[in-house]
This record gives structure tokens, sequence and C-alpha cells, in this order.
């Protein structure tokens, strides 16, 4: 570990750039996958099909997982969030070991009419200490915010252990929206700890946006 591009950062002042190949999230809206305790929260895991992926720069990843931090590892022009989603995609290359994170910000609004189903079941989970496993069929675009066409970009670090630095990373900049009463069960069904940022050094953040 070079401990010159860790993850996350606070995402400032960004530099403005026209991708060629913009972001292309590929899901269905039916993913087969599966929940797992895991030191007392809930993991969300993917079957590994190749052919739910998101695309960008040329290449493919895949969907493998997906978890949860409080408060938010990123913070956004000085701004943190109640919670982070990470929904973590591996290159389909199998001779590439790299990996892509789409991080998505949720915010509290008691507004918001409807939550992502998948919240019931993991809380359900949680709270069966007989559950081994759960195989669940969920729509991923449901954790996605409303507007997806603007994100930052940058080259980054896992936030957990080893802390390994092969993660091209897809923030947002518009939150995903949750009311108040579903945040507070996914902090208690399956986020962990966030990470502090940690520094840029000689790394440029980019958006594809003014």
């Amino acid at each position: 570990m070079s401990n010159q591009q860790q993850s996350p950062i606070h995402i400032q002042s960004p530099v403005v750039t026209k991708y060629a190949k913009q972001l292309k999230i590929r899901w269905s809206k039916h993913l087969d996958g599966t929940l797992t305790p895991h030191h007392g929260k809930v993991q969300v895991a993917f079957s590994g099909d190749k052919n739910e992926r998101i695309s960008f720069d040329g290449r493919d990843f895949q969907i493998l997982q997906f978890h949860f931090h409080h408060k938010s590892e990123h913070w956004i022009e000085g701004k943190q969030f109640p919670m982070e989603l990470h929904i973590v995609h591996q290159n389909c290359d199998p001779n590439d070991g790299k990996l892509a994170v789409l991080g998505i910000m949720i915010e509290s609004d008691n507004s918001a009419k409807t939550a992502p189903s998948l919240i019931e079941l993991m809380e359900a989970m949680s709270k069966d200490d007989t559950c081994e496993c759960m195989e669940f069929k969920t729509n991923p675009h449901e954790w996605l915010p409303t507007n997806i066409e603007h994100y930052y970009r940058y080259e980054g670090s896992l936030t957990t252990p080893e802390y390994d630095e092969i993660v091209s990373w897809v923030v947002f900049k518009e939150p995903l929206k949750l009311p108040r009463k579903e945040i507070n069960k996914l902090i208690r069904c399956a986020a962990e700890p966030a990470r502090l940022p940690q520094p840029l050094n000689r790394r440029f953040v980019l958006s594809n946006f003014s």
C-alpha cells in the first residue's frame, strides 16, 4: 500500500471535464442476491453475473455487493451526509483486479414516498439470530438518486482493511433521499463506521458538470 491514493476524500473544487465514454448502468430490475450476517450487521452480496454491470472508460465492471457507512465517508464541499452507500463492482476482465465503486450519499427527507423494499428484509434478518443467510430478489435501481447524470470521479482505495489502492470511484452529486425512519433502520442493521477523509496528495478530482 503506497498511502498516496487513499479513500475516502473531501471532494472540493473538482476539475470539470467531459468524458468521451460516460457511465452506463446496465443492471436488470430483478437481481438475485444473498443476505448474510457479519459482525452484527447484514451484508448484501450478488451472484456475480457479468451481465449485471456498469460501463465507463471502455471497461465493464460486474456488480458484487453493496454496503453502508454511517455517517458518510466522503464529504462534498464541506458537507457530511447521514449515510453513504457503496455499490461495489469488479472488472469483468479476470486478469484485471481493479474495482469500481458507486458512492451514493443518503439524506433524510420525510416527504420521500417510497424506500427500497430490501430494507424490510435486511431489518428482519438482523433480528433473527438463527438465520445464516437469506436469498432475495431486488431492483438495484431503487438505490440510485433521481439524477445519475452528474457525478465526481477519482482514483482511490478501499475504505476498509487492507485499504488496497485499486478503486475507480464514481460519487454521485445528488443524494438518495429516504424517510428518516428508513435511514435509522439501515443504521441499526447494516451501517459500518465511517473512515475519515484522507489526503488528496497529487490526485485530481473530476466532475462532468459545472
